[in-house]
This record gives structure tokens, C-alpha cells and sequence, in this order.
């Protein structure tokens, strides 16, 4: 079937979009013609925007579709998949982060709308009819200016986004919501958060590009969990046999099928989606995960999950972020690296020393430096692993 643009997401007419690479006249116009929110998203991005219609037809049992889109994964290390989805997978949960807001919001959204994070931030404000600040360059002076100029009250963000903003000493005092995804949320990250957005709810979410939301904390969320189950959501965890713990997800916010790409860790089951993750969930409904999204690296019949080399190296002084990879070895199966984006000048020693405790076949045989101005960031605000080891794996 063929779905024209203007029926993919309704626009509201109090809606505002800003962003310093659009003239205000343009959105202006745009406003004034009723141009749906798709067409002027498309046509102000550039050709980055992932908003494209399909013209096969889609099997789908859910009544009230109104279209269907595409939008890609934002994985760190692997080649980006575009997801299929319906936009009323997505309308079904801007309603309920409606029941977050305090009145007419300034939305603030990081990044290019190639990824979904960002792309379902700005359709949400406009949808709702909320102002919408979008910061496409994260390194820029101007766009970073801008953002504070804006008085944003709500956001969007990653982990990665919130450490590179943290290396700016930028305080934002009148948002008072705070969505973080896309990663691990590390109780320094958190802290760092707090001060970004002293005054903010800090709620941490769990989903991905194929699920969209899972679960989402609040204030009696334990240390460790990423909260209760999204309104509307259903979760249960495969109790027994070889995949003991996997997460399998239910509702009405998941998406329909790979437009490119595969993914031999996603698997339906009738109405049931896991994307191979696994979990616990405690007797008051926490979810609490084990190894989010990071790699998990097997020397010698030992394991280690990445992100327990990479959050001790955050701690070191002017290390904004880190990364940790393994490279062929000729001698033995593997070696490890790490890189580390720095503002100011980092000693070698203390990189070293701060893993003493790591077994000694995971520590790195090299750690690179790299200015926080050059390291790699995907679209999806995630470091952009794969460029950045393709700098030193031949080294």
C-alpha cells in the first residue's frame, strides 16, 4: 500500500522548531502552509532524515496504522540496520510521555534525526505541541551557547551526550525532566547529570530502536535497576534452560521488521520480542540488567564485560570518555585496546593503575589518547567505535 506523507504524524499548530541550521522564516512558512511534520522534517534535514515511506505492503494485525517509516539502529560498532515501524507505534507512547509534562514544554534534542532517539524527540514536541530546540553539532561553541539561550525544560539524551556537555560546565536550572537512554547510565554519568540538571527528574529508560520503550525508572527505582515496566508495556524473563534470564518484551510500541539488516540475536515468538538481553526482575517489578549492550570479551576461557574497563578509566582526571576493543593476535586469540577521549593532559600512569584490579590478560596493551574534539560520535550520540578503532588496529 502506498501511505501518503501528510498521514504519517499529525501536526499542532503550537508547536515550534528551532535549530541554529534553520532560518526562522522556514518554519514560519511551514506552520503557515500546514505542511505536515514528515515533509518539513525531510526537507530541512537534508536528506539525513530516515523518514521514508514504503510501498510494499506490511502485514499487521494492529488496527489504526497510519503508516509506516523507517529509521535506523545506533549500535556502536556494527554497520546501523533500518528498522521498519508504524508511526502509531510511536504515537501510542508520545500520549503517555504526555502525562510527564508541566505544561507547554521547551524540548531540547541532541544530535542528527539518522537516529531514532533524536528523530522521535523532535516528532513527540511537534506532535504534543511543544517548543523544540535540536543541537546537531555537540562540538560547537555556538550551537552549545544556543542551547542555554533556549531555557530548555525537557530533554532527550545519551550518556555519551551528557559526559561531553559536563566537559563544558554548562548548568541548564529550568528543566525539570530528564530522559536518558542509549547506554549504560554509570553512577558518575548520573552525578554529572545532577549537575547538569540540578533541578530535573532524572529518569533513566531502557529500550531500543526495534522495542522503542521498555522500561522507565522513578525516584524509588533501587541502584541498579532501570525501572518498572513503560505504561502499556509487558516483560517476562525465560526462567529456565540455556537462555535462563533473556528478556522478552509485549506491547504496542514494538517495531514491525528489519528493512535492511538482520539481527540473529532478535527473535519473535507470536506476539513476544527479545533482542537476546537478559535480566532480573525483583519482587516490586525492578528491572535490573546484566551486561547492557556492552561486548563481552573471552580470553583464555575468561570473560569480562567491556564497560568494566571502560568505567575505570573514566574516572581518571580530564578523561571525558573511553573505549575498549580486542584485536587478532597472532601469538594467543586476542588483545585488548582502549582509547580514551581527553580534555586537558591525562598521564599515561594513571590509566594504567586505575585497572590494577583487572585480571591481567584484560588489561590493554595499549591505551590511546584522543582530544575529546576528534574522538567519533555516531549519529545516535554513542561513541562511533568502529572509526575510531580503524585508527589504531594496524598500529
Amino acid at each position: 500500500m502506498v501511505v501518503k506523507l501528510v498521514n504519517l504524524f499529525k501536526w499542532h499548530t503550537e508547536a515550534h522548531y528551532s535549530s541554529l541550521q534553520l532560518k526562522p522564516s522556514n518554519f514560519a512558512n511551514a506552520l503557515a502552509k500546514n505542511l505536515p511534520i514528515a515533509r518539513f522534517i525531510k526537507e530541512h534535514s537534508k536528506g539525513n532524515c530516515p523518514i521514508i515511506l514504503d510501498s510494499e505492503k506490511v502485514e499487521t494485525n494492529k488496527s489504526g496504522d497510519i503508516g509506516t517509516f523507517r529509521t535506523k539502529t545506533g549500535g556502536t560498532s556494527k554497520e546501523p540496520k533500518v528498522v521498519l515501524r508504524t508511526a502509531q507505534s510511536w504515537v501510542n507512547s508520545f500520549e503517555v510521555i504526555n502525562a510527564f509534562h508541566k505544561g507547554k514544554e521547551n524540548y531540547l534534542i541532541f544530535g542528527n534525526l539518522t537516529h531514532s532517539l533524536a528523530l522521535y524527540g523532535i516528532l513527540e514536541a511537534l506532535y504534543l505541541g511543544h517548543n523544540v530546540h535540536q543541537v546537531q553539532q555537540l562540538r560547537s561553541k555556538d550551537e552549545l551557547k544556543a542551547l542555554v539561550q533556549f531555557k530548555p525544560t525537557f530533554v532527550y539524551i545519551t550518556p555519551t551526550q551528557i559526559r561531553f556537555i559536563s566537559s563544558y560546565f554548562i548548568i541548564l536550572p529550568n528543566v525539570s525532566n530528564v530522559f536518558i537512554g542509549g547506554g549504560r547510565l554509570n553512577s558518575q554519568t548520573r552525578e554529572m547529570a545532577e549537575k547538569i540538571f540540578p533541578y530535573a527528574v532524572i529518569n533513566l529508560f531502557y529500550g531500543s530502536s526495534e522495542t522503542s520503550f521498555v522500561t522507565v525508572s522513578d525516584s524509588a527505582t533501587p541502584i541498579g535497576s532501570v525501572g518498572k515496566a513503560f505504561p502499556n508495556v509487558n516483560i517476562k524473563i525465560e526462567e529456565n534452560g540455556p537462555y535462563k534470564n533473556r528478556i522478552w518484551v509485549k506491547s504496542d510500541y514494538l517495531f514491525l521488521k528489519y528493512a535492511q539488516g538482520s539481527n540473529r540475536n532478535l527473535i519473535w515468538r507470536d506476539d513476544w520480542l527479545t533482542i537476546s538481553e537478559y535480566g532480573t526482575i525483583n519482587t516490586d517489578g525492578y528491572l535490573f540488567l546484566i551486561s547492557e549492550g556492552s561486548p563481552r570479551i573471552t580470553i583464555a576461557d575468561k570473560t569480562l564485560e567491556a564497560y568494566e574497563i571502560e568505567d575505570r578509566l573514566k574516572t581518571v582526571e580530564n578523561v571525558i570518555d573511553a573505549a575498549v576493543w580486542t584485536v587478532e593476535n597472532k601469538l594467543s586469540d586476542y588483545r585488548i585496546e582502549a582509547a580514551v577521549a581527553t580534555k586537558g593532559y591525562v598521564y599515561s600512569e594513571p590509566l594504567y593503575g586505575i585497572l590494577k584490579e583487572i585480571n591481567p590478560v584484560f588489561k590493554p596493551k595499549k591505551i590511546h589518547k584522543v582530544n575529546l574534539n576528534d574522538w567519533p560520535l555516531l549519529a545516535s550520540g554513542k561513541t562511533d567505535l568502529r572509526t575510531l578503532k580503524s585508527r589504531f588496529h594496524d598500529q
